[in-house]
């Protein structure tokens, strides 16, 4: 049954799938926001200063902090947590799948919408992703579930898009020109995307990823806000786009998701279709900042016990070198929601 919306996310077929997923979203507050994290960092770090680790020594690290009873705790509840979100909304969804998966095919018979039914799928996105089952390619309810269950990892704040918008609203524009072509990398199901619309409402804007769950949420969920935003899919690194066709390329949290051999290859790719005197604005996991050795265990263990295969990767990389080395010129940006940090990074003209 459809049941309107809250802000700009579905409601759940029924009152008690969206008790049960909003019980998972009060808990994830109590866990990050509350007494356990605190209690868990404060034990943590006690114990690492006392041992001297540094944070370079992530064994001795995991050794130290993995026999913490708090830190037992937190990390039990959290994967608990993650596990109890993705099933409530499967859960929920299950019961309306018919509806769903009518209603998304409906949508896509649409010029906006460019799906490509013989893309090759890279291994790499193969993968239960954030510990969702089938991950982004495995159900054709994805998009719907992901919704559900990041907006329950946002805590609730981001029903609206806010932080989406947030992101987008910072990002820096070209060095010159104004913006005629936006692309979100790696578009997810398009919350950054129908961002760039609204904040570029002249501009063609794009989102682009290998994902077609998620596209054909994206697509249905952009028409229902009445912004004619076009979706591809395609993977980062051959996008199919013209060299220099775009003013502006975002991408949020991609590049801890894919491993950095693929990093390499989607950079230089979107060099190559951002025109001279474009910009590349990215949000993702702050590689390259100082980290205390309590929070470069929450990397492993975010890595290891939460779906998130390629994260250190990217951690342990020389992310502005590779920037640097595809010919861009970075300028630092704020911390946003969280952990994420922003690189504007510009094309020379």
């Amino acid at each position: 049954m459809d049941r309107g919306q809250l802000g700009g996310l579905n409601r759940l077929p029924s009152l008690d799938a969206e008790q049960r997923l909003g019980f998972a979203l009060s808990l994830r507050t109590m866990i990050t926001a509350g007494g356990v994290s605190a209690k868990s960092r404060a034990a943590g770090s006690a114990a690492l200063k006392e041992a001297g680790i540094q944070v370079d020594d992530v064994e001795a690290i995991c050794r130290v902090m993995d026999r913490i009873p708090d830190t037992q705790i937190r990390n039990r509840m959290l994967r608990s947590l993650q596990e109890m979100t993705w099933d409530s909304a499967f859960s929920a969804v299950d019961g309306d799948r018919e509806r769903m998966e009518r209603e998304l095919q409906a949508e896509s018979d649409d010029s906006l919408l460019e799906l490509a039914p013989d893309l090759e799928m890279p291994d790499y996105i193969k993968f239960d992703f954030h510990l969702q089952p089938g991950g982004y390619v495995g159900d054709a309810l994805a998009g719907e579930v992901y919704h559900h269950g990041t907006n329950a990892f946002y805590m609730g704040f981001n029903a609206g898009d806010m932080i989406h918008n947030g992101l987008v609203a910072c990002g820096q524009e070209p060095l010159s020109g104004g913006v005629e072509r936006a692309l979100d990398m790696a578009t997810g199901i398009g919350q950054c995307a129908t961002a760039l619309k609204q904040r570029y409402p002249d501009a063609e804007v794009w989102g682009l990823d290998p994902s077609e769950p998620l596209l054909r949420y994206a697509h249905k969920r952009a028409k229902g806000m009445n912004l004619p935003v076009r979706f591809r899919q395609a993977r980062g690194e051959s996008t199919g786009f013209d060299e220099g066709h775009f003013d502006v390329i975002n991408s949020y949290i991609l590049f801890h998701e894919i491993p950095f051999s693929a990093t390499a290859k989607v950079v230089h790719e979107i060099y190559r279709i951002l025109r001279p005197g474009g910009v590349f604005n990215i949000y993702d996991f702050p590689v390259g900042d100082p980290m205390t050795p309590e929070s470069r265990y929450m990397f492993e263990m975010d890595h290891r016990d939460n779906g998130e295969p390629w994260s250190i990767d990217l951690m342990e990389s020389d992310f502005d070198g590779l920037l640097k080395s595809a010919g861009f010129e970075i300028t630092p940006g704020p911390r946003q929601f969280l952990v994420v940090k922003t690189w504007h990074c510009h094309k020379p003209e």
